[in-house]
């Protein structure tokens, strides 16, 4: 009998401490949500963000789907860190497919510069994990304006306006190449553009009249208005992306035309890139 009470007793006392964990537990559940994400973000981004991400608040739905509101962080840039915010991100699919190794599907929208009056990038990408780990991110720039990528060269890109539109892909599966795709153009009426920006195009130029256009244009020191611009940029294998870039200048009757390769010295994929183009430090 004695030890029949003590069973009871052991059991109720679990019972006591289950019921007052849950009770502490679950009004904190958001916050213990918001924490432990940002702290995964944080730790996966360490590279790229040095641990400024910031999750405003999480929702964890009964099928274990997920929602972040208002995504803050500081891009680490050879020109500094750069405040961007994302206006929410979630996900199509249960996070418990990461268990059972299915691709989770994301999307997001308002990626932008803190600050932005525009709507921003939006767009979706999916995760997989174990033996056939990827990742396949995809975005739309069709509510963006060049402005707001002054911060990728604040020399040479200050002040340059334009709307833009548009498409980014990028994809990357465990044992193969990487994958990217840029296509962006800023269609008419155009906008401005720094004239030192030119000087960029001086060594690809084919004729003599074009450099001396191009050289008159460069040491004017101010704002120039183009007609209409575009970037195209392919991955051709993980250390070597191909680049297109055309502007249209019409007070000099000039289009311009920028066709190079750029390389790296090692196989690091995107991390590689996006140093060459100035996206990180």
């Amino acid at each position: 009998m004695r030890k029949k009470n003590l069973w009871l007793r052991v059991w109720a006392f679990i019972f006591l401490a289950m019921l007052g964990l849950a009770l502490w537990a679950i009004p904190r559940l958001p916050e213990l949500e918001r924490s432990f994400l940002e702290q995964q973000l944080n730790r996966s981004a360490q590279e790229y963000f040095a641990g400024s991400l910031r999750i405003d608040n999480v929702v964890l739905n009964r099928h274990l789907k997920v929602r972040l509101g208002f995504l803050t962080g500081k891009l680490q840039t050879r020109q500094g860190p750069v405040p961007l915010e994302i206006k929410s991100l979630e996900s199509l699919d249960p996070l418990s497919f990461f268990l059972t190794r299915k691709p989770v599907r994301f999307v997001f929208e308002g990626l932008r510069p803190q600050g932005s009056s525009r709507l921003g990038i939006s767009g979706a990408f999916i995760m997989s994990v174990g033996k056939a780990s990827g990742f396949e991110f995809n975005a739309n720039f069709g509510s963006t304006d060049l402005e707001d990528l002054q911060w990728l060269d604040p020399k040479n890109l200050g002040g340059v306006t334009g709307a833009m539109k548009g498409s980014l892909t990028f994809r990357q599966t465990a044992g193969q190449e990487p994958e990217l795709h840029i296509d962006l153009e800023a269609p008419q009426p155009g906008g401005n553009i720094q004239a030192r920006f030119f000087d960029l195009f001086l060594p690809y130029l084919p004729t003599a009249v074009q450099k001396e256009k191009v050289q008159n244009i460069a040491q004017t020191q101010q704002l120039i208005q183009y007609q209409k611009a575009s970037f195209k940029a392919d991955l051709l294998k993980s250390d070597r992306i191909k680049i297109l870039l055309q502007i249209f200048i019409p007070d000099y009757n000039l289009k311009l035309t920028l066709n190079a390769d750029l390389r790296t010295d090692q196989k690091d994929a995107f991390s590689q890139i996006a140093r060459i183009l100035g996206l990180i430090a």
